[in-house]
Parts: C-alpha cells; sequence; structure tokens
C-alpha cells in the first residue's frame, strides 16, 4: 500500500505553478546589486523560469505574470513578451490627501498598486482547481499574510529573491516557502547569482 506522502506527490505536482513577479522590487534590488551594465536582466529571468520549470513545475497558462507601474511596463514590454511573460500595468493611484511613506519618510502624492495587485490576483486564483504552487518573485514582507492565506488553503509556495539583501530585515517570507513534496527541497531561489 502506497503511503500518505507517496499518494500526495502526484496530486500535488499534477497542478501548475502561478509565478508572480513584483517587478519593482525585481529590478531595482537586481540594480542596486549589479548597477546597469552587468544586471543581465533577461539572463537572470531566464534562469528563474528555467528553475521553476524544472524544479517545481508547468506554468499556469504557460506564462508567468509580471506586475509593473506603467513606465517600466513600456520599458520592458518586449522582453517580457520574448520570454512568455504577462504584463499586468498597476497605474499609481493619486492620493487626495498627500501622506508620508512609512518606508521612507518621503511625502508622497501618489502611491504603488504593484503589491496590493499581486495579492488581489494570488487570492483570486485559490479557487482554480489547476493552482497548486505559487512562485512569488520579491523579498518584501507585505505578502506574508497572502503567503499564509495560501498556505491555509493548500497551495503549495516557492519564493525567488532577486538579492538576498532584498528581503526585509525579518526573513518572514523565507519561512513561508515550502519544500517541494517530491524532492524536500525547500524551494527558494536567488537571482543574483552566477549568470
Amino acid at each position: 500500500m502506497l503511503s500518505f506522502k507517496d499518494r500526495l506527490i502526484p496530486i500535488i505536482t499534477a497542478g501548475k505553478v502561478i509565478l508572480l513577479i513584483d517587478w519593482d522590487n525585481l529590478f531595482f534590488r537586481l540594480f542596486e546589486r549589479f548597477g546597469g551594465e552587468e544586471i543581465h536582466l533577461e539572463a537572470r529571468i531566464k534562469k528563474l523560469l528555467d528553475w521553476v520549470k524544472q524544479d517545481i513545475g508547468p506554468l499556469f497558462g504557460d506564462c508567468g505574470f509580471v506586475f509593473a507601474p506603467e513606465h517600466m511596463a513600456l520599458v520592458y514590454q518586449e522582453m517580457c513578451a520574448k520570454n512568455n511573460l504577462r504584463l499586468m500595468v498597476c497605474p499609481k493611484r493619486k492620493l487626495a490627501t498627500p501622506k508620508i511613506n512609512p518606508k521612507t519618510g518621503i511625502l508622497i502624492k501618489e502611491e504603488d498598486t504593484v503589491d496590493e495587485s499581486i495579492i488581489w490576483f494570488a487570492k483570486t486564483m485559490i479557487s482554480h482547481p489547476d493552482f497548486k504552487f505559487l512562485c512569488l518573485v520579491s523579498g518584501d514582507s507585505d505578502f506574508a499574510p497572502m503567503l499564509k492565506e495560501l498556505r491555509e488553503n493548500g497551495i503549495m509556495r516557492a519564493l525567488a529573491v532577486p538579492t538576498i539583501d532584498s528581503l526585509s530585515r525579518t526573513k518572514q517570507l523565507i519561512g513561508l516557502a515550502d519544500k517541494h513534496p517530491a524532492t524536500q527541497k525547500k524551494m527558494l531561489f536567488r537571482l543574483d547569482g552566477k549568470i
């Protein structure tokens, strides 16, 4: 008789991976680390896609989803299309009353909608029967509640961080990444490795 684990692995691995990329977090952290000359963004994206497909499973809809503000979406749309990444444009929201950004201390008149768009998308997909894995590309701890909710709904979680420094100080996200049921390796990938 098959053990519970042996029966569970084929069921889990039969699902699809939803790849959600926080483009601001990915781009700016890699740019800080490597600068414009050494960033090799497309090569890093290809390594990420290879890792997801080889170590986790097939992509939902055979594509990943890039969430980016308008100005960045325009600049990288060709590279995204070439690598089968769907751009989800997240326009900035104008604030009726300017406020202080709690992370930077700077007065802002408009706010980013990338994180909330990623969270909304992931929560919307929870009930899809093919959604078995989420691979989040970000180091932002704002996603911790979303990852906890996905765990409660039986969704396995992988994490790809732009750089080790891009993880928030608490490193809370690493604790929310699962071990792959087939390999027992933590589903964690760093984009700042060798190209």
